[in-house]
């Protein structure tokens, strides 16, 4: 397999909202911000082929930084879209870039998350291979 080049690294995915994410004023619940950059993670992995549902290894948040921009309004039914792109990484950690803006491009919150890799079983710290786990089909140890 051929090398991933850090512009391979993003992905946009769009996340359907549910009538149960807004709050009582009529605006997303902020804790919401939080669910959809955990879903654009997801999708960001399995579109570059990092899939860890069947992994000894789990991703675990070591920091999280979220600046809400611009309210979104009661939509029962609406959309957004997560932006996820790779910022950074070292040896036991990687960082991601993540906006979360309405359907026309709008950011409405701007997010970095820092993730490490946790064994499963063993909860011992693992090396933050990328390119290794975008290489490896199947099980990841």
């Amino acid at each position: 397999m051929t090398a991933v080049t850090p512009q391979e690294f993003e992905h946009t995915c769009e996340v359907a909202l549910r009538p149960n994410d807004f709050d009582w004023a009529g605006h997303l619940n902020n804790s919401v911000h939080v669910q959809l950059l955990e879903s654009g993670r997801w999708q960001w992995g399995l579109a570059l082929g990092a899939d860890l549902r069947d992994s000894s290894l789990v991703a675990v948040v070591l920091q999280l930084r979220l600046d809400y921009l611009k309210a979104v309004d009661w939509d029962p039914v609406g959309r957004l879209v997560v932006r996820t792109s790779l910022a950074g990484q070292s040896s036991y950690s990687f960082t991601l870039s993540q906006d979360i803006e309405r359907t026309d491009g709008t950011v409405v919150a701007r997010g970095q998350v820092r993730l490490g890799l946790v064994d499963r079983d063993t909860k011992k710290i693992h090396r933050a291979d990328l390119q290794a786990l975008l290489n490896t089909p199947g099980r990841v140890a």
